[in-house]
């Protein structure tokens, strides 16, 4: 863990205005953009430019402050963030932020999928910067938005590939999903054809997940694909806290699948992604100049990604991220 700089501080510090969504139900990233440009030793300017970037799409946080007693009870009630920020921050105050931790991030898991990962990924973020006060906000986006996909934890010996072209086929001809991510993720674990069948391949591990959502986004950009890398690395930061990592790990499968099942098939072969011409500190300089925020964290996490498992398409996909800017 290293200490974020002077500037991230005072950006994060002037993003706590901004609530956890905007429009639609949409994630608010700068947060999580700001600690990954940060990361990435993105200067002073670059983060500017990147804040007003984002902010400008976003809406000022609620002003409900209304008090609680036990944050169980706000559990995907989609409002009162301020009250569980404090509830959370007294929390913490009280027992150690370490324990909060290992409390709520196993309570958590189950909702994986809640806001299209995001939940997850800036709790992870928050975490990896040493935020204290952006962990406890985190926290309350994560109970406020918290969902499951409820899918039976069955195992099946299966590679989890073969698990997911078996569900692929089931689902194929299904009416066509709408909504936001998760309202198709949703959507496609109640489908007959995966609500009730064996989807967790048995013997699964943390790097099988991670390489079936990087072989499938590194076949073909896709805006869903992508959230599935970045929630990898995102699982990987948290899994200290995760309670019992099996179960955690079936969790992060489960979601992951599915997301995947909401991808509608190509119509014709999609070119995979190439490193011509780029390496991982050119890849590292361009990102941290770059103002979108699925740009920025692809790359992070792409690049952490590489760092844990050595697999070059990392670096792939974060130089087809950059060239698509």
């Amino acid at each position: 863990m290293e200490t974020l700089s002077d500037t991230c501080r005072a950006l994060l510090e002037r993003s706590k205005r901004f609530g956890p969504l905007y429009g639609d139900r949409l994630a608010n990233h700068l947060p999580m953009t700001l600690i990954a440009l940060d990361r990435m030793g993105a200067p002073a300017d670059s983060m500017a430019r990147a804040f007003d970037a984002n902010a400008r799409q976003l809406r000022a946080r609620d002003a409900e402050l209304s008090p609680v007693t036990h944050a169980a009870d706000w559990l995907g009630q989609g409002r009162n963030v301020g009250g569980l920020e404090r509830y959370f921050q007294a929390c913490a105050g009280r027992d150690g932020l370490d324990a909060v931790l290992r409390d709520w991030v196993p309570r958590l898991l189950p909702g994986v999928s809640a806001s299209a990962f995001h939940c997850l990924i800036r709790l992870a973020y928050a975490l990896d910067a040493g935020e204290y006060d952006e962990t406890c906000a985190a926290l309350a986006y994560w109970v406020m938005e918290y969902t499951t996909l409820d899918l039976p934890p069955d195992t099946v010996n299966a590679t989890p590939a073969a698990t997911a072209a078996r569900l692929a086929v089931a689902v194929a001809g299904h009416a066509a999903w709408d909504g936001i991510i998760i309202d198709r993720m949703r959507q496609a674990a109640r489908h007959p054809g995966v609500a009730g069948t064996a989807i967790q391949p048995s013997g699964l591990d943390l790097r099988q997940v991670a390489q079936f959502a990087l072989g499938a986004y590194h076949a073909r950009e896709d805006f869903t694909l992508l959230h599935t890398v970045t929630a990898c690395h995102a699982f990987r930061l948290l899994l200290p806290y995760a309670g019992e990592p099996r179960q955690a790990l079936r969790y992060l499968w489960e979601a992951v699948v599915v997301a995947t099942l909401t991808v509608e098939p190509a119509t014709a072969t999609p070119a995979a992604a190439t490193t011509v011409g780029i390496d991982w500190p050119a890849c590292m300089a361009q990102a941290a100049r770059a103002t979108d925020a699925h740009v920025v964290k692809l790359c992070w996490s792409a690049y952490c990604e590489h760092l844990a498992y050595g697999d070059a398409r990392y670096l792939a996909i974060a130089a087809r991220k950059l060239a698509a800017q």
